[in-house]
């Protein structure tokens, strides 16, 4: 009986689904007459028909090429995923490319895993190489190719025929509409030629409609949760898939007015209370400020209640955090608000809450605050989605360390999420799925197998040398700013500390740090690296990030103001302070020292100069010490590029810190959205400059690092090699992969590359010219999974 009942379901679901996909390709056709009935340019129009493919299909790309019949070229008119300052300026013939290929057949061309296409073709400026699967259906208009709509995934994946069906449909329409508008642009000066226009427009919406009445007419689909893709920044690397969770702080300011207390005194009674109960390790800097103490009882002494005064002063304190345009600062405006919160929970008495997980859970959150880290069983998350925060915020850092693949700033996320919704979290692209279709989801099962393997493989380097298959070989170093990336340097295979940033700590601490506060600090780290070299780099504050305690003018250009060695040369006192510390530390195991930001030769004289005199006084005091700790100094301002010869005869090593040189180099702000595309690590000036300050190390017989974000850079790395550095520092997670591309050429080999990519004159021939490099090595790969 049981089958007898089970059978006749079985077709009302198979209709209803298929009636599902007829009405899901309709509401496709019906956003595009509408968007060519209300549109009289093509350039408008076109890219709002691959908005709404994009949107509709659900795929990270559409873009949408045009045919020159006389020079038989396509080229870029209209895209979604792609770069979008390559409109106009990609260009290709019809024998070149999968997108040139789909005019040569007339059929849909279809690549699973592009990049390894025969016919795969390059272009650096779009930003298409972490993008897998292609799919190019031509358009065509009267039997003539007029141009190619592409759609493209971030994931490797096949497209179903109902797909590729859908997509020839919408360039069969797209196709009458480029030949309207191309019509109207060159006719649109004179008023007949605009009613032709409208006609031929008005024809192709009922031909549309026309298309429409043929369709199967569409049953309601079956009830169930509604399905999503949901774009954020990538924090933690890896897949993971479960159950959502949703957290809920159980206070908030938002319900916290602006009430005023008859009784000052025993507000402030109350308050005190609050915060010595509040006070925990992580926030205890901040609850020991006498200045955020001050400000409360400033509130409450103007009529304000402990509540509302608190929620004044934490609100201040978070907007100030904010502005900020230094990432790792701006995200520390949810650890203000995370003490904030906890002293208004004891302020208004509200117990905290049990969080238990259930296995395999996918935590969602507006926000996630220390806090809420603490009362977490981690061991049972499998993904962390949060809606707000950066990548440097304490929970990606967390998330890192316990290794949880996590997204932030993840859009609509709070009001598309729903608690038990089926995700799946790609913490490599910043991608969150909702409730995944069969496909998506079987894709994700295979790819975290394959991404696991992959990661394993790597492992098995860790106890090997970064070494070429010609005997050279590099030494690699992790980045550092917080105790707890120590776990994680050893866990990657790190060969030592690069650079430790000792900024953090300062920014942290209600007044300087003294003499044994930051002794204490430097003796974990070496410590901690447990006889491994450790680069300790001097006070690098300024320019958005400093310290509380500093009372500095505001500057009309901080970044090319009083920051790093300035500030420091400026207060010899507290310099000397820094240097006594990490001289001290020094005795414990191998450490260097790295002064950031020389801009001049004079500047490092002085820093040496104070640096012999911290010496002299931790001799004179019979201090232990090591007075032959290295020197050495970060190549980060173009003057330092100029006078590198003269330099490096002041110090041991150089650091190349190409976060800050880059920028310089180029005059670009890589916190402005406008002009961060312009931020290139391979334009050919940063190459040049990178590869004179090599030269000029080598040439004094010295060693010379790197410390930037470029050194994590997989296309970078063949070039860095063949420039002749010794060693790179990044972040941990980075190390094996980098070591992998090492381990997978020849020395000789590297510097050929190096050598012919100082002779390009445009990042487009870099990027090609190293991607095919990569390619014909077999470890194209790498780049695939870690760019």
């Amino acid at each position: 009986m049981e089958a007898e009942t089970r059978k006749p379901a079985a077709a009302p679901r198979a209709r209803a689904q298929k009636a599902a996909k007829h009405a899901h390709g309709l509401t496709v056709l019906e956003d595009i007459s509408a968007i060519t009935a209300r549109s009289e340019d093509l350039q408008e129009t076109l890219q709002r028909v691959v908005e709404v493919v994009a949107e509709r299909v659900g795929t990270d790309v559409c873009s949408l090429y045009i045919l020159d019949p006389r020079a038989q070229r396509l080229t870029l008119w209209a895209t979604v995923g792609l770069d979008r300052n390559s409109i106009g300026k990609v260009t290709m013939s019809v024998e070149e490319g999968l997108t040139g290929m789909a005019i040569e057949k007339l059929e849909p061309v279809m690549a699973v895993d592009a990049i390894t296409h025969p016919r795969y073709k390059f272009f650096p400026e779009t930003g298409e190489e972490k993008y897998h699967s292609f799919l190019g259906v031509p358009i065509i208009e009267r039997g003539t190719p007029i141009g190619v709509l592409v759609v493209q995934t971030l994931r490797r994946r096949k497209f179903s025929a109902h797909e590729i069906r859908i997509l020839r449909e919408i360039a069969s329409k797209v196709g009458p509409i480029i030949v309207t508008a191309r019509l109207m642009e060159d006719l649109k000066s004179k008023e007949n030629e605009r009613r032709e226009f409208r006609r031929r427009m008005v024809a192709a919406i009922k031909r549309l409609q026309a298309y429409e009445k043929t369709a199967d007419r569409a049953e309601a689909a079956a009830p169930g949760r509604g399905r999503a893709r949901l774009n954020g920044l990538p924090a933690a690397p890896g897949f993971g898939r479960g159950q959502a969770h949703l957290l809920e702080p159980p206070v908030s300011f938002e319900v916290v007015e602006e009430t005023r207390a008859a009784h000052g005194e025993e507000e402030k009674r109350r308050l005190k209370r609050a915060l010595k109960e509040s006070v925990v390790d992580a926030h205890r800097l901040m609850l020991e400020d006498p200045g955020f103490a001050r400000k409360l009882e400033a509130a409450i002494h103007d009529g304000l209640s402990a509540e509302a005064a608190l929620k004044c002063v934490v609100e201040e304190y978070v907007e100030q955090f904010v502005r900020m345009s230094d990432g790792y600062l701006r995200d520390r405006a949810v650890d203000v608000k995370d003490v904030g919160l906890r002293i208004l929970r004891n302020l208004l008495g509200v117990a905290e809450p049990e969080r238990p997980l259930a296995k395999d859970s996918v935590l969602v959150a507006d926000e996630l605050t220390l806090s809420d880290l603490a009362l977490i069983e981690h061991e049972h998350l499998c993904g962390i989605v949060l809606a707000t925060g950066g990548v440097t915020s304490h929970a990606s850092i967390l998330a890192k360390s316990f290794e949880i693949p996590t997204v932030v700033g993840c859009e609509h996320l709070i009001e598309t999420v729903q608690e038990g919704d089926d995700l799946i979290v790609d913490g490599n692209s910043g991608v969150v799925y909702v409730n995944p279709p069969v496909d998506v989801a079987r894709e994700y099962e295979r790819l975290e197998r394959d991404y696991s393997a992959f990661n394993q493989k790597l492992e098995t380097l860790k106890q090997l040398p970064a070494e070429t298959s010609d005997g050279r070989r590099l030494s690699l170093y992790a980045n550092i700013g917080l105790i707890a990336d120590l776990l994680l340097a050893h866990r990657h295979g790190a060969q030592g500390v690069g650079l430790y940033r000792t900024e953090f700590p300062f920014l942290t601490y209600r007044e300087f740090p003294d003499e044994e506060e930051q002794y204490d600090l430097y003796a974990r780290v070496v410590r901690g690296m447990e006889g491994k070299p450790v680069t300790i780099r001097t006070l690098d504050v300024g320019a958005d990030k400093y310290p509380a305690y500093m009372q500095v003018p505001r500057e009309d250009n901080p970044y090319l103001g009083w920051r790093s060695i300035r500030i420091s040369l400026e207060m010899p006192e507290f310099f000397k302070v820094q240097l006594r510390a990490i001289l001290r530390a020094a005795a414990l195991g191998r450490v260097r020292i790295m002064f950031p930001m020389i801009s001049s030769v004079e500047e490092i004289r002085r820093a040496k100069d104070l640096l012999e005199e911290a010496k002299e006084e931790l001799a004179s005091e019979g201090r232990e010490h090591d007075p032959g700790v290295q020197v050495g100094m970060m190549v980060e301002v173009p003057s330092a590029v100029a006078l590198a010869n003269q330099l490096i005869r002041e110090v041991d090593f150089f650091s190349i810190g190409t976060n800050d040189l880059i920028q310089y180099l180029l005059a670009v702000d890589r916190s402005n959205r406008k002009v961060a595309p312009l931020y290139e690590p391979l334009h050919p000036a940063v190459l040049s400059a990178v590869h004179e300050v090599v030269q000029a190390a080598k040439g004094a017989g010295k060693w010379v690092g790197m410390c930037g974000e470029m050194a994590s850079h997989t296309l970078c790395t063949l070039v860095l090699l063949g420039f002749g550095l010794d060693d790179l520092s990044m972040g941990p997670f980075f190390i094996p992969v980098i070591k992998r591309i090492i381990r997978s050429v020849s020395y000789a080999a590297a510097r050929n590359i190096a050598r012919d990519v100082l002779e390009m004159a445009t990042v487009k021939e870099v990027k090609g010219y190293l991607f095919e490099g990569m390619k014909s090595l077999g470890i194209i790969e790498l780049m695939e999974m870690y760019h």
